[in-house]
Parts: structure tokens; C-alpha cells; sequence
């Protein structure tokens, strides 16, 4: 369940080791730890890269279920064409399978990326998170799992509803009880002990002694415009602190683009928009930027993963726009 090759491990992960000295982070850990002794179903938002399975799994272990099953599903991976038997099992004669809904009963399930189920399949969700039965593929018969349900999105489910990619009623069934993870720019007071902390688990993991680093790096890391989070600093430091000299972290080897922040138009005038709406000239807009992105990265996939969203969200704008093949 994860977009890079290198990724944060679920193991050991707790509300104690999750760094959170900025106030917005105190204030999200605070909400959850309270969050995380409900059942209801819980929705954490937040970018690419904040978090979000982290948090959803510390909620896990903070809760009664901790002793439970924890499963993680990536929804964009689910085939569609078997995602309902993926979710709730199967039966074909004499033969049934499980869905990971039963198969974690009494434990925790964790949806990534909600918005990419189909519509007919998140009416069949809403409808277990009701009263937690279901049916199997192919059987009528009633089952029941004791699930609590953590889904997870990178953009406000409010404008997928809005967008009629997820369903008002679902919405409102997951908006009960919400976390919205800050961002990795919203957390300067965290950054020298994230680094910190990244280092020595990465230098465990290569078997290296843990590599020093500077005032002017851990600087250097504050003023970065992190897209990607925590989890594009842990790549950085990862690739840093393969290439170490002399046990010194350097900026070079963190290999990351200068990002200069978006120029607006100074001479930008009411008039210029005619009668356009919001909506008209955001898209105008948003248009232009993917034609100037898909130049540099012409496959959907590398070009989600550079822009931070889902495979699905970007391959349903270039057909919009007439953009690509």
C-alpha cells in the first residue's frame, strides 16, 4: 500500500513515536487519541505524503481492536472488476472465499484513497458501515463483521461530492468523525526532530553509522516547498545518507529542484475574464498547466505522482481537456 519503493513501516507505529511539537500536529494527535476509542468510521485527509496510514494505524493500536487484524487496502489497486469480492468474499458452488472485511473481524480496516471506488461499490460500503453485514458475491445470505473502517483521501471529499465522484450519503457517513494531517510546511517546530529520527532509522537500515549534518542543512530542509511531505524527506534523506562522505550529510546529495514559488500576473485585470465563472477560468487555467506538466511527463502515472494525485483524477483531466493520446 504504498506509492514509492521506499516507504514508512507499520510496524511499532504509536502515538509515541509520532513526532508533533508544532501545534497543529499536537492538536491533530490530541483529536485522534480521542478518535481512536470510538467505532464510528473515521476520515483522515491531508496531501500525498503527510502521513495519513501512519496516523490511521496509531489509532488502530491506540484503540480496544489494538490485539485485532489491521489491514490496509489501497482502493486505486482494487481491479474493478473483482473489488466487491475483494471486499466482502465470494461463493461459487461449493467454494467461498473471504473479503478482508471478514477476514479482519474484531479488528481494523484502513481504505486509502476512498474516492477511487466505483459508486456502486460505495453503496454497497455505506450500507455495511450501517450495521456491518453483508453478502458474498454470488450468495444471499446475511454475514456480519465487527469492523471499525479508517478511510483516508489526499483532496477534501467535499469536492468529489461536489464532483460526483463519491456519493453525498457516504460523505456524510464519514465526515462525522475527521482528521485533516498538516502538512510538512505546517510543521517547522518538527523538522530537526523528523530529520533526526529519519536518519537514525535509515542508517539502521543500511547498516551504516548514523551520519552527522549541520545548522545550514537542517536550514536548508526548512526552506524546501516539500510537495511530497514527510515522505518525499525520507526519500531525500535516503538517497543522502547512501551517499555520505566522511559521515557528513551534505545538500548536494539530497538531489532536490529548487521550487520557486508560482508567479501571479501583476497586470492581472477583472476585464481580461469577460464573463467567465470560477469554475470557467480555474479550468482554463488548470488546462494549461497539465499541457505544460504532460510535456515533461507524457505518462499518466508519472505525471499523478508528480502532481500529487491519484492515477484515476489525472487521467479523467487529460480526456477533459483533450490533452495527450
Amino acid at each position: 500500500m504504498t506509492e514509492n519503493s521506499l516507504h514508512f513501516s507499520f510496524d511499532n507505529v504509536s502515538f509515541d513515536n509520532i513526532v508533533a511539537h508544532s501545534p497543529k500536529m499536537r492538536i491533530l494527535v490530541e483529536n485522534a487519541k480521542k478518535f481512536a476509542q470510538l467505532d464510528a468510521p473515521l476520515l483522515i485527509q491531508g496531501e500525498t505524503g503527510t502521513g495519513k496510514d501512519l496516523i490511521a494505524k496509531a489509532c488502530h493500536q491506540w484503540s480496544a481492536r489494538s490485539a485485532g487484524k489491521f489491514i490496509a487496502v489501497n482502493c486505486a489497486g482494487l481491479p474493478s472488476e473483482d473489488a466487491e469480492s475483494e471486499m466482502f468474499g465470494q461463493a461459487k458452488g461449493d467454494k467461498t472465499t473471504q473479503g478482508f472485511f471478514e477476514y479482519a473481524d474484531g479488528g481494523t480496516v484502513l481504505l486509502d484513497g476512498i474516492a477511487e471506488l466505483s459508486l456502486p461499490l460505495q453503496a454497497k460500503l455505506l450500507r455495511f458501515l450501517t450495521d456491518g453485514s453483508f453478502r458474498r458475491v454470488g450468495e444471499e445470505r446475511e454475514h456480519y463483521a465487527n469492523v471499525r473502517v479508517i478511510c483516508t483521501s489526499q483532496v477534501s471529499l467535499e469536492q468529489y461530492v461536489e464532483q460526483g465522484k463519491v456519493r453525498a450519503d457516504l460523505f456524510h457517513r464519514l465526515n462525522v468523525l475527521s482528521l485533516d494531517v498538516p502538512t510538512l510546511r505546517e510543521r517547522q517546530e518538527d523538522m530537526a526532530e523528523l530529520v533526526a529520527l529519519f536518519v537514525a532509522q535509515i542508517s539502521e537500515n543500511l547498516h551504516i553509522s548514523a551520519p552527522h549534518f549541520d545548522e545550514s542543512f537542517l536550514q536548508y530542509l526548512k526552506n524546501y516547498t516539500w510537495t511530497g511531505n514527510v515522505r518525499e524527506l525520507y526519500n531525500a534523506l535516503y538517497r543522502a545518507c547512501s551517499l555520505a562522505e566522511n559521515n557528513q550529510l551534505s545538500i548536494v546529495h539530497l538531489n532536490l529542484q529548487a521550487k520557486a514559488p508560482i508567479a501571479l500576473n501583476n497586470e492581472m485585470s477583472v476585464e481580461q475574464f469577460a464573463d467567465l465563472t470560477l469554475d470557467e477560468i480555474m479550468s482554463s487555467y488548470e488546462s494549461q498547466v497539465l499541457r505544460e506538466f504532460y510535456k515533461q511527463y507524457p505518462s499518466t502515472r508519472k505525471l499523478a505522482a508528480r502532481l500529487g494525485v491519484s492515477h484515476t483524477a489525472v487521467a479523467n483531466k487529460l480526456k477533459a481537456y483533450g490533452i495527450g493520446k
